[in-house]
């Protein structure tokens, strides 16, 4: 009988021999591990035992559910309601109806002058220069009204006398505490309104000139005769 002779080549024959030492270094690497973690498991006591796989277990579970964050608690922003403002008191109107500025001027002057004028009119410029250069010559106030201005306008002419139109341009003379004293229709000049506001410290009021001028005369009743009889 015959042998067949196998030649194996020398690369192949070491790359076996590390093979076979490979295999037995792993082998022995295992047995080593398995004696000392059932030497390691055997020392230990069951509840310790019992314990350290609670421990891992609970390790397990802080690693694989992260610990809830609470949302942050955004105070709510209440709007600041605004303080109520004080109620302003409006001033009371004067007693004698005219207008507040008047008034205000009667404060400082017992005569004031008051030019009326259309300020759309280039000719009451005119009538309002003199009428102010009159009255500080005379020594009393002085106050322009355009008859556009209904808040002066409209009560200065409420309270005229005779419930009529006030003058444009005209001049109106005053004495304290609001008795009008002089009214002159038309263009006054300087020293004809000087005159007559250095008068109105005693010239009669034209309200009570007027109501004595309209007032009617009372006509005497004569007393009745007595009737006489013949006997």
């Amino acid at each position: 009988m015959n042998t067949v002779e196998l030649k194996v080549s020398r690369p192949i024959q070491i790359l076996l021999f590390v093979l076979v030492i490979a295999g037995i270094g792993g082998i022995a690497s295992m047995q080593m591990l398995g004696k000392g973690s059932s030497s390691g498991a055997a020392g230990l006591t069951p509840d310790q035992v019992r314990a350290r796989a609670h421990h891992t277990s609970v390790q397990a579970l802080h690693t694989a559910k992260p610990a809830a964050t609470k949302p942050p608690v955004v105070a709510a922003k209440h709007a600041a309601s605004p303080a109520p403002k004080p109620a302003v008191a409006k001033p009371a109107p004067p007693a004698n109806g005219l207008p507040i500025v008047l008034n205000d001027l009667f404060r400082r002057h017992r005569i004031v002058v008051v030019s009326v004028f259309d300020p759309q009119d280039k000719t009451d410029a005119i009538s309002y220069a003199e009428a102010r250069a009159g009255a500080a010559d005379a020594g009393a106030g002085f106050l322009g009204v355009s008859v556009l201005d209904d808040s002066v306008a409209g009560p200065l002419t409420a309270a005229l006398p005779d419930q009529g139109l006030l003058p444009v341009p005209g001049v109106l003379i005053y004495r304290r505490p609001g008795v009008l004293i002089q009214r002159v229709d038309g263009f006054e000049d300087r020293d004809g309104v000087a005159q007559l506001a250095a008068g109105a410290a005693t010239a009669t009021p034209l309200a009570a000139t007027a109501a004595a001028a309209t007032a009617a005369p009372v006509a005497a009743v004569p007393a009745p005769v007595p009737a006489t009889t013949t006997p």
